[in-house]
């Protein structure tokens, strides 16, 4: 965020020929190669760093997490390489991150990454060995080996028929738990020997007397405080990021603690993730204001702030990091929470947007936004709880407001999203909250939503006694949730229409054409046909009264749904010819008796 411009974007450099990309790398200073290189997307970031004649160099200097994120993106071949460029320091942080699930060892990540590593070269895996945590080192062998050692008082001839066969110095016999990986583990015996008999002696001695449970602990402790190192939260200390807002301001930023300006000729520090979320859209707002500041020390903050609390985001949210798509997709939560964050205390203004940047930490700009969107499925369980109301009720809400209502009524607070009813149907009609304008239309929604099923359980009844009107009959509605609140309200149209009578009950077959006859107004095509005005105030005049006698009447969210439910009829009858009715057994907001 903070850094100079580039004399050159990745899109540039990767569209030239590559030895015309291997000059332009070889004159551009180090600073600005990885500068390049965090810039770049992580699955093109390995052709990046094989074109610079400093690929080594370029490696070593990513962040932790960025390197991970990197050989996630990457081809199996492009990540073999980059990891035989890796520090030892990088390896076992790369283990940090995947090899662990809260505070307990995954053995079948630490295996995928140890083969990586033995791909990369027997020299990857002695410099990770050279920097290796001890408790986890003696962890993770637990979990393929077992160790004994051979008695002082006994003969080895004597021994040989019940020790394991397997034994470099004849005292400390070793089995491997699992055949196919006997191989890596008997190399990394044999490594860490050659490398210093010390060390191997106490690692044998620690393989057969530590605990496993206080090792791992051990280990975890260790891990917690290298990842805190490099802006990355351990789970429980990331839990906090969901925490509400409420009741009182986001914490204000004191200047003083600001971090310190980096002089120009000196190279930016690395330790965080740089994050190229800032190019994905749908972050307007927060990305305005933040190119309004001009600070060095606040753009270093805010910087390290945001891989912060992205971090923190991935780690609660069980994002799965192999899968980049999921990474990005929580990267684009961060983003937009924090564009309704900004919106909602800086109000339109965009200088004020980046006086709250300035003033407010942005972990407690994301919180405030999600103390928001939490208010979201607080509305909506209210809803079912209104005194008197049948929950059933909901279950034949029409869409979109029903996909609405799920979206805010999952389980888990941080799994709430918005739908999108033009994505219906498809793996994106689902996603994370980006705007206050949305926050604002589904707490709308919501609000229409609770009026309205009190209203429809006042003038129906509860659902038990809709589904009878199809359980007894034959009719064109073929299961219960082809009732809808639409084609309660439509179908009881249509009855009072022939008998005075608002109900719902089915229309008898013979007095459907007379019925479609009524209800519309007829143009020629293209034009559209259209409900009729006049029902359409006879309508809002009937729940007007019920509302008034058995509620309270609220004329805009009245009018909002019966347009909705006029608009319904109104699309499926649209281009109907007067003489020839619809066949009433394909109708889907009035039930016939067939």
């Amino acid at each position: 965020m903070a850094e100079r411009s580039l004399p050159l974007t990745h899109e540039d450099l990767l569209a030239r020929p590559a030895r015309e990309a291997e000059r332009i790398l070889a004159e551009i200073p180090f600073r600005d190669q990885l500068q390049l290189v965090l810039s770049t997307p992580w699955a093109l970031r390995p052709r990046i760093i094989t074109l610079s004649p400093l690929a080594e160099g370029l490696v070593r200097n990513l962040p932790p997490q960025e390197l991970f994120l990197t050989l996630k993106a990457a081809s199996t071949d492009d990540a073999i390489d980059l990891l035989s460029y890796a520090k030892g320091e990088q390896l076992q942080l790369l283990l940090d991150l995947d090899a662990w699930r809260k505070d307990r060892i995954v053995a079948e990540r630490f295996m995928a990454w140890l083969v990586l590593f033995f791909e990369a070269g027997e020299d990857v895996v002695a410099r990770w060995l050279e920097v290796a945590d001890f408790d986890f080192l003696v962890a993770v062998l637990q979990r393929f080996l077992r160790v004994v050692k051979l008695p002082e008082d006994t003969e080895l001839t004597e021994a040989l028929d019940w020790l394991p066969p397997y034994t470099l110095d004849n005292v400390y016999f070793v089995e491997f738990k699992t055949e196919k990986f006997e191989f890596y583990f008997r190399r990394i015996i044999e490594i860490i020997r050659d490398r210093e008999e010390t060390y191997y002696y106490n690692l044998m001695e620690a393989l057969i007397w530590e605990l496993p449970s206080h090792v791992e602990e051990m280990a975890y402790r260790w891990r917690r405080g290298r990842l805190a190192d490099h802006g990355i939260p351990d789970y429980f200390d990331a839990l906090d990021i969901y925490a509400p807002l409420v009741g009182r301001e986001p914490r204000r930023i004191d200047p003083r603690y600001l971090p310190g300006r980096v002089p120009e000729e000196e190279p930016r520090d690395t330790g965080t993730a740089f994050l190229p979320a800032l190019a994905y859209p749908g972050a307007e707002r927060f990305s305005e204001a933040l190119r309004r500041i001009t600070d060095p020390a606040q753009l270093d903050r805010l910087q390290r702030e945001l891989a912060w609390i992205t971090n923190k985001v991935l780690i609660v949210d069980h994002v799965n990091i192999d899968e980049i798509s999921q990474v990005e997709d929580s990267l684009r939560k961060v983003l937009g929470y924090l564009n309704i964050g900004v919106e909602y205390l800086a109000g339109p203004d965009p200088e004020a947007g980046a006086r709250v940047l300035e003033t407010y930490f942005l972990e407690d700009i994301f919180r405030t936004a999600h103390t928001l969107i939490v208010g979201l499925r607080k509305k909506a369980r209210e809803i079912s709880s209104q005194e008197g109301l049948d929950p059933r009720v909901l279950r034949h809400l029409d869409e979109p407001y029903a996909s609405y209502l799920r979206g805010v009524t999952v389980r888990d607070a941080n799994r709430i999203r918005l739908y999108l009813p033009e994505k219906a149907g498809t793996d994106e009609e689902y996603r994370w909250f980006r705007e206050l304008s949305e926050v604002r239309r589904v707490e709308r929604i919501l609000e229409e939503i609770g009026y309205w099923a009190v209203l429809i359980q006042k003038a129906f009844g509860t659902p038990p006694l809709w589904v009878a009107e199809i359980a007894t009959a034959r009719t064109n509605f073929l299961e219960p949730r082809d009732i809808t609140w639409s084609a309660l309200i439509l179908t009881a149209l249509s009855n009072w229409m022939e008998t005075g009578e608002f109900r719902f009950a089915p229309l008898p077959a013979e007095k459907w054409p007379e019925v479609f006859r009524r209800l519309l107004e007829f143009h020629p095509e293209p034009q559209r046909n259209r409900f009729r005005p006049e029902l359409e105030e006879k309508l809002h005049q009937n729940f007007r009264w019920l509302a008034q006698r058995e509620f309270y009447y609220d004329r805009e969210l009245t009018e909002s749904f019966l347009r909705f439910v006029i608009s319904r009829l109104e699309e499926e009858l649209a281009f109907a010819d007067p003489d020839q009715p619809p066949s009433p057994r394909y109708l889907r907001y009035i039930l016939v008796r067939l």
